[in-house]
């Protein structure tokens, strides 16, 4: 019996300590709100919501430093909602909402609708700008853009369904105006664009090397264009573009970096390339030489052609190398070793006939005055040497 009434005790004290704390359950830790104007009307909705669902009966409290018609204190609709009139001036309110002892709060600028149209420029690293028009902050899709500047740039345009319209990098810098225009609201603003900037670019081919000027996407004419070359190259000296913004330069005859610069007007662009020597060695070097003289043809040169020609044969010519035949040192002629040059060469050897101590004429035992009995023996024996025998013939 004890046991059956210290249960029910228990079960009486749990269901009381659930009753006292009623609130713990449907607390709403996660309340939000909301502002939002509506671009037809200028008024402003306050929404309440509780993870995403709408706060029945919530308080409102709105309040400005500014007066404002819209201050004071209001309860949410089933929809969580409280609208305020639209202002007759930008004004800046705070809204305090509250529900379950639970607080939020959010400041917002709120903006009469005759004002509500914004329009902005923006120019990106590309050159290019977008121009962006909205009302209460949200795109204005279908918005006519007309853009005032002494440029290519100026003319209508209309937005997308993102409310902008992209504009191309001008040729010059460009100071002017954009006025977008939505129903009956408009919206301006002043621009200051970066005009395309000069470029110059260097590029060896098959057919030679080609320079570029550029300024934005547009050729170039008639810009100065300045080539040095850190070796021997036939291409350096002043030269003005054609009307595609190219200057034609001969191939190199040796491997050489040139500096390129570019002038137009007031603007000024660098670049430097490396130019290589790149024989085909598998090709018949006539072949390359002909094909050389072709790209020349084309090619703005700094001194006579033939002269041009005449270096690239001498530096690339295989026959040119050291170990041609005809100028190696091995080879026939040229060899230390070579007949009639080295010293056992016939007639150079001191062993060759003539030349040796021992031959005919010149040994040290040849004929000898010191002895008396022996000279007629020696004389016997002179007569008998080739070349001075009483025979030999033409001596008789």
């Amino acid at each position: 019996m004890n046991h059956s009434r210290t249960l029910t005790v228990a079960a009486v004290v749990a269901l009381v300590g659930m009753l006292a704390f009623p609130m713990a359950a449907t607390a709403a830790a996660d309340l939000s709100v909301g502002v939002e104007q509506g671009p037809d009307t200028g008024e402003a909705t306050v929404t309440v919501a509780d993870n995403e669902t709408a706060v029945e009966n919530a308080t409102v409290t709105v309040t400005s430093e500014s007066g404002y018609a819209g201050n004071g204190t209001y309860e949410t609709d089933a929809n969580g909602s409280v609208a305020l009139p639209e202002p007759n001036e930008t004004v800046s309110v705070t809204v305090n909402a509250s529900s379950d002892n639970v607080t939020a709060s959010q400041q917002v600028e709120l903006v009469p609708r005759e004002d509500s149209l914004a329009v902005s420029a923006n120019q990106s690293e590309d050159g290019s700008t977008t121009v962006t028009v909205t009302q209460y902050d949200e795109p204005a899709e279908n918005a006519s853009v007309e853009v005032d500047a002494d440029s290519g740039i100026a003319g209508n345009y209309t937005t997308d369904e993102n409310g902008t319209v992209t504009l191309d990098q001008p040729e010059d810098d460009v100071n002017g105006a954009i006025v977008a225009t939505d129903g009956n609201l408009t919206a301006e603003t002043g621009i200051e664009l970066s005009g395309a900037e000069l470029a110059v670019t260097a590029e060896q081919r098959d057919d030679g090397v080609f320079v570029t000027v550029t300024d934005g996407d547009e050729a170039v004419e008639n810009a100065t264009v300045e080539v040095e070359s850190d070796g021997d190259y036939s291409g350096t000296g002043t030269y003005a573009t054609d009307a595609d913004g190219e200057v034609a330069l001969a191939l190199p005859t040796e491997n050489v970096t040139i500096d390129v610069t570019a002038t137009d007007g007031n603007e000024t662009a660098r670049t430097s390339a490396d130019l290589t020597v790149d024989i085909d060695s598998e090709e018949p070097f006539g072949l390359t030489v002909s094909n050389f003289v072709s790209a020349l043809q084309n090619a703005t040169v700094d001194g006579p052609p033939g002269q041009v020609i005449s270096e690239f044969v001498t530096g690339n010519n295989p026959g040119s190398a050291g170990d041609v035949p005809g100028q190696s040192g091995e080879a026939p002629g040229q060899s230390d070793e070579a007949a009639g040059e080295s010293g056992d060469a016939p007639g150079q050897s001191g062993d060759a006939p003539g030349q040796s101590g021992d031959a005919p004429g010149q040994s040290g035992d040849a004929d000898s005055d010191d002895e008396g009995d022996d000279d007629s023996e020696d004389d016997d024996s002179e007569d008998d040497a080739p070349g001075n025998s009483g025979n030999a013939p033409g001596q008789n």
